[in-house]
């Protein structure tokens, strides 16, 4: 296989994207498609599309990167897919049941590899989290906890020039509510944190519960201020999560597992670095430091560096993605059945498998 042609949808957080597929040997970036002409234009040397359907009809890609407003990200990985062309989809993947099995049949069909770009599984602190879930020191685990709380109101007003506007502003007559405030329910966007506990336990959630606070910062948008759920996995254990983004509350990430012989917490309040602390019976006394960074890895690698090349390699091996179609959904789907449940009251909904036929 020689250099694989890859493109990027999406040219805010898509221009990570092109620096690090560039940065990968024998990968090329060659088009990028944003409805956003200025952005388009601001990509110098590459082909540019305002139009996503049009990139895969011109620009013969092998690869691309979805990674624009979160309600594009299932069909545009579709038409990707039936293009014959490998998907890397931020997250979240899909917003539906019905869109996770069409993505599932379109993978099945097209033969091509799909990976959902869940860069938190790749940070350091998950590397450091694994070693001590793998040597037995925390017993077995039992239980997990997650909180991903991010006043994201700053993000939630467009102007009539399509540019986000502060919050204080939401009261104008010619405001419009951004997609994150309309269509991101806040427990469907629970890969940060789901994700990396489902990796570390091996696990898959089989079942879920879940309330939500109702829309009282935004209702003309119908935001969803804040939401929780209790899932029950396969394995037995259970895992709450937490989610909230329509709140006046600073960043924090929470995650945490807890174990027959000790628990592992960490907390970051800024999103730069996070406070580890490690319990174990062995020990005694209390929690203790966790000397162990949060984003960088132990081999002096970046993250997303580490997804994308682990990615390119499953397509040029004919292997399997370290996240593939079906862990994407597992990682994905508690958080949409959770916010099912939470419309219908807090009903116990079953977490679908899509590996079947």
């Amino acid at each position: 296989m020689g250099t694989l042609r890859c493109g990027v949808s999406g040219l805010g957080r898509g221009r990570t994207f092109i620096e690090r597929l560039n940065g990968i040997e024998g990968c090329e970036v060659v088009a990028v498609c944003d409805p956003d002409e200025g952005k388009v234009e601001g990509c110098e040397g590459l082909n540019g599309y305002l139009d996503f359907e049009t990139m895969l009809a011109e620009a013969a890609l092998d690869l691309v990167a979805v990674i624009g407003p979160g309600p594009t990200h299932a069909p545009q990985s579709l038409l990707a897919l039936d293009h014959g062309v490998h998907v890397l989809s931020e997250t979240p993947c899909v917003y539906s049941l019905d869109e996770a099995s069409a993505i599932v049949q379109a993978v099945r069909r097209s033969g091509c590899r799909y990976m959902l770009s869940e860069d938190y599984i790749f940070m350091g602190w998950v590397q450091r989290w694994r070693e001590l879930v793998e040597s037995g020191e925390l017993g077995e685990i039992v239980a997990a906890q997650a909180e991903y709380t991010h006043d994201c109101r700053g993000i939630f007003l467009v102007g009539p020039d399509g540019r986000y506007l502060p919050w204080s502003e939401r009261g104008r007559p010619d405001v419009t509510p951004s997609w994150r405030a309309s269509h991101l329910p806040p427990l469907s966007y629970c890969s940060h944190t789901l994700g990396p506990l489902l990796h570390l336990l091996g696990d898959r959630c089989q079942s879920v519960t879940a309330f939500d606070a109702g829309s009282r910062t935004y209702p003309e948008a119908g935001t969803i201020d804040y939401a929780s759920a209790v899932l029950k996995t396969e394995a037995g254990r259970v895992i709450t999560l937490t989610n909230g983004f329509g709140v006046a509350h600073p960043f924090i990430f929470f995650a945490g597992l807890i174990g027959t012989r000790g628990s592992v917490r960490c907390v970051s309040y800024n999103f730069g670095d996070a406070q580890m602390k490690l319990y174990l019976d062995r020990d005694g006394g209390g929690w203790q430091d966790l000397t162990t960074a949060w984003f960088d890895r132990s081999d002096g690698r970046h993250w997303l560096s580490v997804l994308l090349e682990e990615f390119v390699e499953s397509i040029r091996n004919d292997s399997t993605p370290p996240i593939d179609v079906y862990r994407s959904m597992d990682y994905t789907l508690p958080g949409i059945c959770a916010h099912l449940s939470a419309a219908r009251g807090g009903e116990r909904l079953e977490v679908p498998d899509l590996r079947g036929p």
